[in-house]
């Protein structure tokens, strides 16, 4: 039996003075934006639709919204420990804060605290990436470039429910 190496070929090319490497992330704004998609989805339901939907919906954006949270801890782990000396305490203390803060979110306390938390929570999280990215201990800068318009979405869809309710 044989042994084959299958080398993998990508796109990565280096960077010139000329023309600066520029990662392909169509595919993860795509993704991204697809995440945003279900939080619009509700926010509408909750604005256009009478009866129980719009509590339904109320719900699943609150749990939805703890899930990102959740998710964006995991991005921030993923960074720290993608660090070629290792991660820090402090990065992998920041990492793990998140999931902390979404922990009550997922109890049943009134949607009213619920949203607004999401929408500061989610706000924190976004400035201190830039943050960290600024000072060479984040994420890279495309990822920011996916992070911002995904989180202006966010907001924009928690407001539209707080509005609608």
């Amino acid at each position: 039996m044989v042994n084959e190496t299958f080398v993998l070929k990508s796109n990565v090319r280096e960077a010139t003075a000329a023309q600066p490497y520029l990662p392909n992330t169509g595919v993860a704004q795509l993704l991204a934006y697809l995440a945003a998609f279900p939080l619009i989805a509700a926010a509408l339901v909750i604005v256009s639709i009478e009866g129980g939907a719009p509590f339904a919906a109320a719900t699943f954006m609150s749990l939805y919204g703890a899930a990102l949270i959740v998710f964006f801890g995991g991005v921030r782990w993923g960074v720290a420990v993608m660090k070629p000396e290792g991660p820090t305490l402090a990065a992998l203390l920041g990492a793990g804060l998140p999931m902390l803060a979404a922990l009550p979110l997922f109890m049943p306390l009134a949607l009213v605290y619920k949203f607004p938390a999401i929408m500061v929570i989610v706000a924190l999280l976004l400035f201190d990436d830039l943050q960290a990215t600024r000072r060479g201990s984040g994420a890279p800068e495309w990822y920011l470039a996916v992070r911002l318009p995904l989180t202006v979405l966010i907001e924009l869809a928690f407001i539209v429910a707080l509005v609608g309710m």
